[in-house]
């Protein structure tokens, strides 16, 4: 495995906006967050451990400054402790999460983790008006 050196950030890829899919879900069920919440902490702390900061990576889109998914890059790198809860745990509370959302809402949050990753949100961007 390649390792990322510690002054730059690793490389990511959105496939889907995790934080918009938990965020549903947790609108819908009150247990939602007992479940993730804990996970999110046990990744802070090895995150800190690894003195990674996820809020270094640049973003093309605000709401994605500081993204769990940019923690998530770094320590699949930094952390063997990371990678094997992750294997054993992330599938299971992937299939959790998308199993509690629509397949519109997930073609969505597809769609905004593409146009994030991108050089343009119209979410995000002001409308230029023109002139007549």
């Amino acid at each position: 495995m390649s390792r990322v050196p510690d002054n730059q950030p690793a490389p990511v890829v959105c496939k889907n906006c995790a934080l918009r899919l938990a965020r549903l879900v947790c609108q819908r069920h009150w247990w939602f967050p007992l479940i993730r919440e804990p996970l999110l902490l046990g990744m802070r702390i090895l995150a800190w451990n690894h003195a990674i900061d996820a809020g270094r990576h640049p973003v093309h889109n605000p709401a994605c400054s500081g993204c769990i998914r940019f923690m998530k890059a770094e320590l699949e790198e930094k952390s063997g402790t990371f990678r094997v809860l992750n294997n054993q745990i992330g599938k299971i509370f992937t299939t959790l999460r998308d199993s509690r959302v629509t397949h519109v809402e997930r073609d969505e949050a597809q769609r905004f983790a593409r146009e994030a990753m991108g050089h343009h949100v119209q979410q995000f961007t002001p409308m230029k008006r023109k002139r007549s």
